[in-house]
């Protein structure tokens, strides 16, 4: 989800509802989201960075038309075109025999045809009326459970909204996304297909409740698959906003020590995401949001849209925020789960550090350096997860052990 940032005074649901331009994307990465741009107050930059989720799918052009398409060519490029050749006396009296029967023959299968199209016609409005009896139950039961508020947010996805449970008024997040949105799909090991954010928020949940202490991440309540989307009710932590409204509010950048608690949290919270197989992809201010209570502030890492589970492999599709890009696609048009996410916690401290958009080509160009009146160790620290080479940077746990966070 990508937002605009605006002069102080405007509300953030008016921040969050600018459309992007287009732009020209490197090879292999397709936008596929409508985007929006945030300006924070205070950025020395005077054009404002544009965050695109982008997603690519080489598989995108093989849709069910294409298939009917290819399907209906292969069988007429494979029909061919009997010659044309006069028949002899023989044949034709073999014709006029063989005619009547085939003509008998074949009102009987035209009668059963007729009788089967019938047959269908009559089973049809059934299957279709049971189908919308279970979309409107569906309905029905998410109406009768919650009550939707106002817009929280709004993107390429989908829109989320603000609301609470009725039975005890606990707040909730609504997220409603579009069935034509829904690409990704997950089968699970009953071979039921669900949608893959569906599937990933299930496995945070039982790590949610298996866990013994507090973890950074959002819990999903329920989803609804209803005709037209899909909807999805998380848990909303009260009060809170998310962190690009967070450093708004705090003149663009935090302190060490607020920078310190936050990025641990989110440590942590990836590391148990790694345990679970579960690779993020779109880490960035805007996907998390800061409750604020007397103990200090509490990260919860949100958004699992463009989530995917992985078995250690190396992706080739680029899925997230352009400006994010770890260099290692650029370079190889591949990248990995473990020296991706270390990249885009390195990118998010920076960011909250520095009062400055991060873009990979600038930083990579030595147009956005790291500020030396920050600490050794927290130089140090970023220095690590902003590494070009995905080798030379840290592993999660590396990065939680290091003295910076002592």
């Amino acid at each position: 989800m990508v937002k605009e940032r605006e002069r102080k005074g405007k509300t953030p649901a008016l921040r969050k509802q600018q459309d992007n331009n287009s732009w020209t994307t490197p090879p292999n990465i397709e936008s596929v989201h409508k985007c929006r741009t945030k300006k924070r107050k205070g950025v020395q930059d005077k054009t404002p960075r544009k965050k695109i989720r982008v997603s690519v799918t080489t598989r995108a052009s093989t849709t069910c038309q294409d298939h009917i398409k290819r399907k209906m060519t292969e069988e007429v490029e494979g029909c061919s075109t009997p010659t044309k050749k006069k028949k002899g006396l023989l044949q034709q009296v073999q014709t006029k025999e063989t005619s009547s029967s085939m003509d008998n023959s074949s009102g009987d299968i035209r009668k059963r045809n007729l009788k089967r199209k019938v047959d269908d016609f009559e089973e049809s409005p059934m299957k279709k009326k049971t189908k919308k009896e279970q979309v409107t139950s569906q309905r029905a039961k998410f109406q009768k459970k919650y009550t939707e508020l106002h817009l929280l947010g709004e993107g390429g996805f989908g829109s989320v909204f603000a609301g609470y449970r009725q039975k005890d008024k606990l707040p909730v997040a609504i997220k409603h996304i579009p069935k034509e949105n829904v690409f990704l799909k997950h089968k699970d090991e009953n071979g039921r297909k669900m949608a893959l954010e569906v599937a990933i928020m299930l496995k945070l949940r039982n790590l949610t409740t298996s866990s013994s202490g507090q973890l950074a991440l959002v819990s999903l309540l329920d989803w609804y698959e209803l005709e037209e989307e899909l909807v999805l009710v998380m848990e909303r932590p009260m009060p809170s906003e998310d962190l690009f409204v967070y450093l708004d509010e705090h003149e663009g950048c935090l302190n060490e020590e607020e920078a310190k608690i936050i990025l641990k949290q989110l440590v942590e919270a990836t590391i148990q995401l790694q345990d679970a197989n579960i690779f993020h992809r779109d880490i960035k201010v805007e996907n998390v949001l800061i409750k604020s209570s007397s103990e200090g502030p509490q990260a919860y890492l949100i958004d699992f849209g463009l989530s995917c589970f992985d078995r250690g492999r190396k992706f080739a599709l680029l899925r997230g925020t352009r400006d994010h890009v770890p260099p290692e696609f650029y370079r190889l048009k591949k990248y990995t789960a473990g020296p991706t996410t270390v990249w885009q916690l390195g990118v998010l401290l920076f960011e909250i550090l520095h009062n400055k958009m991060f873009k990979t080509i600038s930083f990579l160009t030595n147009k956005l350096k790291i500020n030396k009146r920050l600490s050794k160790n927290c130089q140090d620290l970023m220095t690590k997860c902003l590494k070009e080479q995905p080798k030379e940077r840290p592993t999660l746990e590396e990065l939680l052990s290091h003295p910076w966070f002592s």
